[in-house]
């Protein structure tokens, strides 16, 4: 009987001690809170960590002192703070995700995975994780995977733009343009003014060669009048933008445009001689840093006799008999300076057997079609030049 109540004093004692570190552990969350709120994070951490200390199985004391480190930078113990709680809970999906976000920014994509997807399988009536899940696979580029989560997304937040442009995006990543324009219209009617599914759809269009689709995008970023929206309507106009032949120059060039209809050795004396050919230059500028590469390939050079109307009619259609500049149809050559933007071609004209050969050099037309730097092709209403014309048509 004796023992008995020594035992039942000692079980009392342990109880009063266990209920005393309660009490202090739930008076250092309370302190750290308020240490929080203040924004002394590190001295709300110490708080929440002698919480922890003194209540192992304290779970609110092991998430507030995750978010106290993390305020002060300490990443590596706000994960072990969350996986701590965790351990004492697994079915928190929150804290999943919060973890999973961290490893995120760590780029420790593996452990972010699993931890969204244990959090999904925790409760799958959550739509954070799928979104934050799909979030991660588009940014590794498994974009199919993404759009299998934004799927689930859209299925348990049906009424969120944010997973419709999720979805969206993912389709597009992928070229499957018409439903991703469907899916990003549905975002932009649930969410006003969504500057990024504009964007998304402008890209999308550009991409299917609508370029009036393309403007109506750009023209709703531009009344939104948001730095974000007026970003986005620069790299939409970029899309648009095709490189031109500026000018010539013609102080830089050695063959006249301005001549006309006349025979070849008014071009240059040497030309009399029969059978004789003579190399002549003209310096084009363009609007944008070209390809050298492209530039500098003979084949993407055409020289031709004009029969159209921006560029007049050849000779006014006679193609003399004694006209030989067909016979030259490419450059020889072609030089780019690409810190000037300007090309400089060298071409031959050929004089005829009997020395008597013509030109129309306002109707010489002289075409490009290469690429600039950035891959765009030129933009066909200022890729060719002649002297009739006096300008890029």
């Amino acid at each position: 009987m004796e023992t008995q109540t020594m035992a039942e004093k000692m079980f009392s004692a342990l109880a009063d001690i266990q209920t005393t570190r309660a009490s202090v552990a739930s008076s250092a969350l309370s302190n750290g809170l308020t240490l929080y709120q203040n924004g002394k994070y590190k001295e709300a951490a110490a708080s929440f960590r002698q919480a922890t200390a003194l209540k192992p199985d304290y779970i609110d004391a092991y998430n507030y002192l995750a978010m106290a480190d993390l305020k002060t930078g300490d990443r590596k113990a706000a994960i072990k703070a969350y996986s701590n709680s965790l351990l004492l809970d697994r079915t928190q999906d929150d804290i999943h995700v919060k973890l999973a976000n961290i490893y995120i920014e760590d780029k420790n994509y593996t452990d972010a995975e699993k931890e969204l997807k244990t959090a999904s399988q925790v409760n799958p009536a959550n739509a954070l994780p799928y979104y934050t899940l799909g979030l991660l696979q588009q940014q590794q580029g498994k974009n199919a995977e993404a759009e299998k989560s934004f799927r689930q997304t859209v299925r348990l937040s049906p009424n969120d733009g944010n997973a419709y442009y999720g979805l969206g995006l993912a389709l597009s990543k992928q070229g499957k343009y018409n439903e991703a324009i469907t899916q990003l219209t549905k975002a932009t009617s649930l969410k006003r003014n969504f500057a990024p599914a504009m964007y998304e759809l402008g890209n999308i269009y550009a991409a299917q060669g609508n370029n009036d689709k393309v403007q109506q995008q750009i023209d709703s970023l531009t009344a939104l009048d948001t730095s974000q929206a007026d970003g986005f309507v620069t790299d939409l106009q970029e899309t648009l933008r095709q490189p031109k032949i500026a000018s010539v120059v013609k102080e830089k060039s050695s063959f006249n445009f301005d001549l006309g209809t006349v025979p070849l050795v008014a071009l240059d004396t040497s030309l009399v001689t029969p059978g004789s050919s003579k190399e002549f230059s003209i310096t084009f500028k363009f609007d944008s840093e070209m390809d050298v590469a492209s530039v500098n390939n003979i084949t993407n050079w055409k020289i031709s006799k004009s029969g159209s109307a921006a560029g007049g009619l050849y000779d006014d259609g006679l193609y003399r008999e004694t006209d030989r500049a067909a016979a030259t149809t490419m450059p020889v050559r072609v030089i780019y300076d690409p810190t000037k933007l300007e090309a400089t071609v060298m071409f031959s004209i050929y004089q005829n057997d009997t020395g008597t050969g013509t030109i129309d050099a306002s109707n010489l037309t002289f075409k490009f079609l290469g690429k600039d730097i950035s891959g765009k092709s030129m933009d066909s209403a200022a890729d060719e030049y002649n002297g009739f014309a006096g300008k890029v048509f």
